[in-house]
């Protein structure tokens, strides 16, 4: 049986990402936000190119590099990581990261909802320094006080 798309429904949650990128002018991004944008589809460019600032948390950066081990072209995606990496403001985590982080695991971990442990440390980041973060994993929902503009 194939699944009823709702275009309707589809189309405003992207114009509401697109609203939300505009005000903010920065934007946090996940690593799936960053291959969705290297497979061309739309909304993630659109998100993209809308953003006057990216902001890449080193943890990003690292998942990227991590997934040159399974590409076929290790070396073209290694120039796209470049090229993006040139163009996105690179930020380590601190201090107020950590503690954040610390919030988000216990909360999730008191709620029995866990998500990979990175993904915790991106959100921090986001939260941390008050800006969305864009993304595609859906499992970012579940952190409370995140500004997340879902892909």
């Amino acid at each position: 049986m194939m699944r009823q798309i709702d275009w309707k429904k589809q189309l405003k949650k992207v114009v509401s990402a697109l609203n939300r990128i505009i005000k903010a002018g920065s934007v946090v991004v996940d690593t799936s936000a960053i291959i969705s944008l290297f497979r061309g589809q739309k909304n993630a460019v659109e998100c993209f190119n809308l953003a006057q600032e990216i902001w890449l948390p080193v943890t990003v950066l690292g998942e990227l590099y991590c997934g040159l081990r399974k590409c076929d072209n290790p070396e073209k995606e290694r120039m796209r990581i470049s090229e993006f990496h040139a163009q996105s403001l690179i930020v380590n985590n601190d201090e107020g990261t950590a503690i954040r982080y610390a919030e988000i695991y216990v909360n999730l971990e008191e709620k029995g909802v866990m998500i990979p442990i990175n993904d915790i440390w991106i959100a921090a980041f986001a939260i941390r320094h008050e800006l969305p973060l864009l993304a595609k994993d859906a499992h970012f929902s579940r952190i409370s006080g995140l500004n997340l503009i879902s892909l």
